[in-house]
């Protein structure tokens, strides 16, 4: 694995769960299709090109892009070259997706009563190897969707065991992590099942497992004559992620293909964000 140590990859997990654009600091979600407010924020919102317009008076206290609005001021969305930077006088802010306005609260209740990632025990057991065969882009195209419906992109199938039963997974692409390209695996198993308050359960719709992707190394269904054994790849499962779904319902959670759907326990990698008491926080 090129990821840091285990350690490292727990410690960094519980700062971005409590970290000002981390999950739990996200406490609104919202669609903006007409002009309109927007809770919690204020300012009266309304889609533009390349993002949202909001119009507010200078006595409402937002400031957009280091200057405070007064008057109608266009918000660039997340895919601009520059993405605008939107904050509110009581400490919130402000991103915006498309047309979606998410509002962030580094002192949220959830943010305020988080005390850290509940996990499953470590086991070298549960570091298992498998193969990795590439996929073609036609066979891409609307195989593994999130929960908006939008289409993943597939890279191919990741072939593994676990407690003897095989398995064939598909892995999509994902962004780059520390300057390693990933493989992510959406699942679910037999812990998703189990009522949340059971100590051997994980959140029901599923979590991630990040791979390192082989790249060149892996063949794929167009290399004529080339070992179709795939390219070794190491699952270790104690880096089961949660999804950000699991932290607020703000969040869309993709939704495991069948074929990722395990019926064995995999008692391994996080299960819950719980507070101090050890209560599940969603």
């Amino acid at each position: 694995m090129t990821e840091r140590s285990l350690a490292d990859h727990v410690a960094e997990r519980d700062r971005w769960a409590r970290s000002a654009r981390g999950p739990l600091a996200l406490v609104t979600t919202q669609l903006v299709e007409q002009p309109q407010p927007v809770w919690p924020v204020p300012g009266r919102w309304a889609p533009a090109a390349g993002g949202l317009t909001v119009t507010a008076d200078a006595a409402d206290g937002i400031v957009v892009d280091g200057v405070p609005v007064d008057g109608a001021v266009l918000v660039a969305g997340d895919q601009a070259v520059v993405p605008s930077t939107v904050a509110f006088a009581d400490g919130t802010a402000a991103t915006v997706h498309g047309h979606t306005l998410r509002v962030w609260d580094p002192a949220s209740d959830a943010v305020t009563r988080f005390a850290t990632i509940a996990r499953f025990g470590v086991s070298p057991s549960h570091v298992t190897s498998g193969r990795f065969r590439a996929t073609t882009g036609q066979e891409d195209r609307g195989s593994v969707v999130d929960a908006a419906g939008d289409p993943l992109v597939v890279a191919g199938t990741v072939s593994t065991e676990v407690d003897g039963v095989p398995l064939e997974l598909l892995a999509v692409r994902s962004a780059v992590h520390h300057g390693a390209a990933r493989l992510q695996l959406i699942v679910q198993d037999a812990t998703s099942a189990l009522p949340e308050d059971d100590p051997g359960s994980s959140y029901s719709m599923g979590r991630f497992l990040y791979l390192d992707d082989p790249g060149a190394d892996a063949p794929s269904a167009d290399d004529s004559g080339a070992d179709d054994s795939g390219a070794e790849v190491l699952l270790d499962w104690d880096r089961l992620v949660l999804p950000p779904c699991a932290f607020s319902y703000q969040f869309a959670c993709p939704i495991p293909p069948e074929q990722n759907r395990i019926s064995v326990p995999l008692r391994a990698g996080e299960r819950h964000p719980v507070d101090a008491t050890g209560t599940v926080l969603h």
